[in-house]
């Protein structure tokens, strides 16, 4: 099966270029350290394992363009089959991974038995199960692919001007859009039951506790929410074009702006802003109450009730919050 020739983008090198640097090289990265090193905007690993990827996919699609012009034309066959090896493995990565993101906002909602129930499996089991699943799928796709290239090597060649692919076969035409759109729908699919359950919820509560004032929902996870469906919903338009064959220009620039999307729809949140305006001042907290103390080398916090009497309470239990994690924290 022989693909139509996509169109040259060459002279769209700049933009997509920038695209890809704004989003997958500056944003993402900075967004990444933000989470592993802010006190105040921790994110569960899905998510910080989810910007990755997008980083990896980035540089991926970037690699014959840092070369400049003359290796945009001219690229070595090994470095191009490389390319165009990864380039099939990376789209089926990231979707995998935004499967497990919706699907950890989504566990967020499961009955409290259901939730027993996974308690009991380790921590670090759960992690891996899943964290790993994304590169797995991008191991599997990008040997396949480089098997097809290595038996046909005149189907390795620069695709569109911008990145090598496979140039005939039905692997690239069938087995990644197919793939990708399907993972893109239950994604959709979840992020609809997310809220459903949601909502359901709040009508429970209300019934069950109808003298309690209803308390007005946060628009900022839903308005993120609602980002990141839009862009599902793009992601799965543009494998639909892909699997038609009907790819455009504007086609290619929104899978170069996938890596950007995923900055703004993480990134854009009030405490990772404010983590980045102070994160050069450190505010030292002196209590008002100077007979509150807090020793040094222990956990306790004493506080003296009565100067004349030195009575004391002491804590020694940390105040922590349920285990399970908000949908405003998690996105």
């Amino acid at each position: 099966m022989k693909e139509p020739p996509p169109p040259d983008l060459q002279p769209l090198t700049p933009v997509f270029l920038t695209i890809h640097l704004a989003g997958g090289h500056i944003g993402l990265p900075i967004l990444v350290a933000t989470f592993l090193f802010s006190k105040n905007a921790k994110r569960h690993a899905t998510v910080v394992n989810f910007c990755v990827i997008w980083i990896l996919y980035s540089i991926i699609y970037c690699l014959l363009l840092y070369g400049g012009r003359d290796l945009q034309e001219h690229p070595p066959y090994a470095l191009c089959l490389t390319q165009a090896a990864m380039n099939y493995g990376a789209p089926p990565m990231a979707v995998v991974a935004g499967l497990a993101v919706v699907l950890q906002i989504w566990s967020t909602f499961t009955e409290p038995s259901k939730e027993t129930r996974l308690a009991n499996i380790p921590r670090w089991l759960k992690l891996v199960a899943i964290i790993v699943p994304p590169y797995l799928v991008f191991v599997a796709f990008s040997l396949s692919a480089g098997y097809y290239g290595l038996k046909n090597p005149h189907w390795v060649r620069v695709k569109n001007g911008l990145y090598c692919g496979l140039m005939h076969g039905k692997f690239e035409m069938l087995a990644v859009p197919i793939f990708c759109g399907v993972f893109v729908a239950l994604i959709i699919g979840f992020e609809v039951a997310t809220a459903v359950r949601y909502f359901q919820g709040r009508r429970l509560i209300q019934k069950v506790f109808p003298l309690v004032p209803p308390k007005r929902p946060s628009l900022s996870p839903w308005c993120r929410a609602g980002l990141f469906l839009v862009y599902a919903t793009l992601t799965l338009s543009t494998c639909i074009m892909d699997l038609r064959q009907d790819m455009t220009a504007f086609g290619y620039m929104i899978q170069a702006a996938l890596p950007l999307a995923a900055f703004l729809i993480f990134g854009l949140q009030k405490d990772v802003l404010l983590s980045w305006m102070f994160c050069s001042r450190k505010t030292k907290w002196v209590p008002d109450d100077p007979n509150f103390t807090v020793p040094t080398g222990s956990h306790h916090v004493t506080r003296t009730l009565s100067v004349a009497s030195n009575t004391t309470i002491d804590s020694t239990t940390p105040i922590t919050t349920h285990p399970s994690l908000s949908v405003d924290s998690m996105v």
